[in-house]
């Protein structure tokens, strides 16, 4: 019994030993720390300063007179007398067209109106004719009452017949009907006269347009200005309506360029305070000035700001239509500005800065641009958060996060 008891428990206690004995001879386990990596960047120094942002704008040259002539009548194109992209000054001739038909109509128009002239003359001489015969007339009338009077008493008195007296009463009816047409006729002259004189008008207004029509075979330039487009040649055939050519003003040119909403409220305060917006372009190795004059009054759908209108100073004849151009627009100075290389940029309003050899992000406000002594482009940014001489971040790196091990270049 003592044995089936003893045996297994010496046998358990062997075990273990065996067990413990094996496991404090075991080797040891050396632990090899991978080193953290340490991403290499170049770094720029913050430099609180008062900085004149400039932004980049994109637009295109235009101008609010810009006009397309066209033809007022059918008529053939006879003669040409520019071509596209000659400068021209107003009142000018540009284009002719035949005036053969508006020669002939002017022609017609001018007899009816000399027979309308000799009617009103023919009307005058029937009036005053009228009214010379009217006294006659009248005396007449009263010679014919007085032979049906004479006769009424020689009938009584049986020495004329009733034939006499029937003939003396009918030539009195006769006149007196004639007095009555003649009366007629002169109450009546007025209204003639008013016809007449409407007929004369109008014809008048016939001769004229005739005239205006033949002048308008003679196409002129209505300003001074660049011929655009000529839409026509020598024997084309054009109706009312065609386009013939198009021309607009050099000296109303202007630049429609859009302005990001984020610079809205500061440009709006700057025009506020009557201050000069001034813009510069470079374009064929020509120096362009440009003065911001108002803002569009329509917000385009979809559009991130409201379009600019800038007026030229520079040399405007080296500008054509619809040329695009890059703007540099300057705005006021700006105060506690930091100027860093666009690299440092990550995303819209975030940089990084180096501190104790990690990555920290820092919320920034664009402010804009500007250009160094170096002609190097340059962003502008405000935030409360960075320091004089803080060492900020201008190498982009694909993995930058917060607590990145970095390590400036220049160390």
């Amino acid at each position: 019994m003592l044995k089936r008891v003893v045996y297994p428990l010496v046998i358990v206690l062997v075990a273990i030993a065996t067990f413990m004995g094996l496991k404090q001879s075991k080797p040891e386990k050396v632990v090899i720390e991978q080193p953290e990596k340490i991403w290499r960047v170049n770094t720029v120094p913050v430099n609180i300063q008062q900085i004149s942002p400039e932004i980049t704008l994109y637009g295109r040259v235009e101008t609010p007179r810009n006009a397309t002539l066209k033809s007022a009548l059918v008529a053939d194109v006879l003669s040409i007398e520019v071509l596209e992209g000659a400068e021209v000054v107003a009142g000018q001739l540009l284009l002719t067209l035949d005036d053969t038909d508006m020669q002939l109509s002017v022609l017609q128009r001018q007899a009816d109106l000399a027979e309308i002239e000799a009617l009103m003359a023919g009307e005058n001489q029937r009036y005053k004719r009228d009214q010379s015969l009217l006294e006659q007339q009248t005396s007449l009338l009263k010679l014919a009452d007085n032979a049906v009077n004479r006769s009424k008493k020689l009938e009584q008195s049986r020495l004329a017949s009733q034939a006499t007296l029937d003939d003396a009463q009918a030539t009195k009816q006769r006149q007196l009907v004639t007095l009555k047409g003649l009366n007629f006729d002169i109450a009546e002259h007025p209204a003639r006269q008013a016809q007449l004189q409407a007929q004369f008008k109008r014809a008048q207004a016939l001769v004229k347009q005739a005239e205006v029509d033949l002048e308008r075979t003679k196409i002129k330039a209505p300003f001074s200005g660049r011929i655009s487009q000529l839409s026509v040649s020598i024997g084309d055939r054009v109706r009312a309506g065609d386009t013939l050519i198009s021309l607009y003003d050099l000296d109303n040119l202007e630049v429609r360029a859009q302005i990001p909403g984020r610079y809205i409220d500061q440009v709006n305060e700057m025009m506020n305070h009557s201050e000069v917006l001034e813009a510069k372009a470079s374009l064929n190795n020509n120096s362009l000035a440009f003065k911001l004059e108002r803002l569009s009054g329509e917000v385009k759908v979809d559009s991130g700001g409201i379009d600019g209108l800038f007026s030229i100073s520079g040399n405007k004849y080296a500008i054509a239509l619809g040329t695009f151009i890059e703007l540099k627009l300057k705005l006021a100075q700006q105060n506690e500005v930091v100027a860093l290389p666009f690299n440092a940029l990550y995303g819209l309003d975030h940089v990084y800065r180096l501190k104790d050899g990690y990555l920290q992000s820092v919320s920034i406000e664009r402010i804009g641009e500007s250009t160094n002594e170096q002609g190097q482009k340059q962003l502008l940014l405000r935030s409360q958060d960075l320091r004089q001489g803080d060492q900020i971040v201008s190498t982009q790196l694909p993995n930058a996060i917060t607590g990145l091990r970095v390590e400036a270049l220049s160390e």
